[in-house]
């Protein structure tokens, strides 16, 4: 295996083509410094909505403009076979117009590797965050790096959510050609709302990838993933086998596809309308039952990349089976999404991405949810350390065959401290 130049020559992860390994701490290509930036920002939501309803039993979102301090730490330091890379973003938010929004936000993906002789390497990822926002800026819920963990997506509400997550794994190469990789992951989710569900997750994975070139190889896969719901009676189990397929073209471009065939198993209650004679002996209109559902899913990925020094374009779609947002429970996610971030010169960074994501229910609820989210930011330095920045964030989603429904916008405008050696641009 061969070590993919770091810093002046030094070790930043392993080549293996079709493999993204982690990106903690990098620009496009680019590894740079672990360095700290700080802003200070003037914000306006037009829809923030809590786990809560008015005296007439309807959903309030409120608009409120305020004001935001964040931080950022970001960086990567490599050594002769070793990287640590790390992206922390958090922030204290007051709103004016609604102090139950007031607290603070935190996000963060710390990524490590190392080579121990020719053939073995060791990687660890952890994802950590808290947020009672789930509108605007970069997150660690939305990272695509974390291959086989449950980050929560797709949130209904504006309520305090705490996730980690941790994935490990081992890679032997048994030739420059040929190698295999397991992994083992897990991860929680807790949400403040009573009746939003928890999650617990934990799973594991194998997969074999041959290069059949300098710029092609193909894989298979084997994956288990278990979902365990709290504060319901349910339980989830998937076992995945995947064909995959990765192509380099040119020097920046890297385009892959996966196809998978997903056994899916479901025990959960869920509520159902009783039949009109019942509900009028028993004096109520629904009932629980014991379900259990088994799927066989048919599902995939199609990824296409580039990546030149502090620049970065992806595209992606993909479907599988999530958890769901505390709401749907275990559910097909369907979704298409595109990123693209730029820093023109060290003096100004722009970065944008659009989301397509719709989930459909496998047994504990009715409907689909479908959703759109939209965002766009820009940073200029105006001198060595002082710049300003501004960035907009929309959101739709519906839930078919309810009458909810969300649309929102945030729009950040302020400040920003860059160290001197830091490019423009907070994670």
């Amino acid at each position: 295996m061969a070590a993919q130049p770091g810093v002046a020559g030094d070790y930043d992860g392993p080549s293996i083509l079709g493999r993204a390994g982690s990106s903690a701490g990098r620009h496009g290509t680019e590894s740079i410094p672990i360095h700290v930036q700080a802003s200070l920002n003037g914000t306006y939501d037009s829809s923030i909505l809590a786990y809560s309803v008015d005296s007439r039993g309807a959903f309030k979102p409120g608009a409120s403009t305020g004001l935001d301090a964040s931080v950022g730490v970001s960086g990567r330091k490599t050594w002769r076979r070793s990287y640590l890379g790390l992206d922390y973003g958090g922030n204290i938010s007051h709103y004016f117009a609604n102090s139950f929004f007031n607290g603070t936000n935190h996000q963060m993906n710390l990524g490590w590797g190392t080579q121990i002789g020719k053939r073995l390497h060791l990687s660890s990822q952890i994802g950590a965050g808290t947020s009672n926002r789930f509108l605007g800026g970069p997150s660690v819920f939305q990272s695509s790096e974390f291959e086989f963990l449950t980050a929560p997506v797709g949130e209904l509400f504006d309520s305090r959510n705490y996730f980690i997550g941790t994935t490990t794994s081992a890679t032997y190469s048994f030739s420059p050609r040929q190698s295999v990789r397991f992994s083992g992951t897990g991860s929680t989710t807790r949400r403040k709302a009573r009746s939003l569900v928890d999650m617990r997750s934990y799973g594991g994975s194998a997969d074999w990838v041959y290069r059949l070139s300098r710029r092609s190889s193909l894989g298979i896969s084997y994956s288990f993933s278990h979902f365990d719901f709290e504060k319901v009676f349910g339980d989830t189990d998937v076992h995945t086998v995947g064909a995959h397929g990765s192509r380099k073209i040119g020097r920046d471009w890297d385009v892959s596809a996966s196809f998978t065939m997903s056994k899916q198993s479901t025990v959960g209650v869920r509520s159902f309308a009783l039949d009109p004679v019942l509900s009028a002996i028993l004096g109520r209109s629904s009932g629980s039952e014991v379900f259990e559902t088994n799927n066989l899913l048919a599902g995939g990925s199609l990824g296409v990349n580039r990546k030149i020094r502090r620049s970065s374009l992806g595209i992606n779609a993909q479907r599988g089976v999530t958890p769901g947002n505390g709401y749907f429970l275990t559910s097909i996610n369907e979704g298409v999404g595109a990123n693209f971030t730029h820093n023109f010169s060290r003096d100004l960074s722009f970065s944008g991405s659009v989301n397509y994501t719709k989930l459909i229910s496998l047994g504990f609820a009715s409907g689909n949810f479908t959703g759109w989210n939209a965002g766009s930011g820009v940073t200029y330095k105006l001198t060595e350390s002082i710049g300003i920045n501004a960035r907009y964030d929309w959101r739709t989603f519906d839930l078919r065959r309810t009458t909810f429904g969300r649309t929102g916008n945030r729009i950040s405008v302020g400040i920003t401290y860059f160290p001197k050696q830091g490019p423009a641009g907070l994670w």
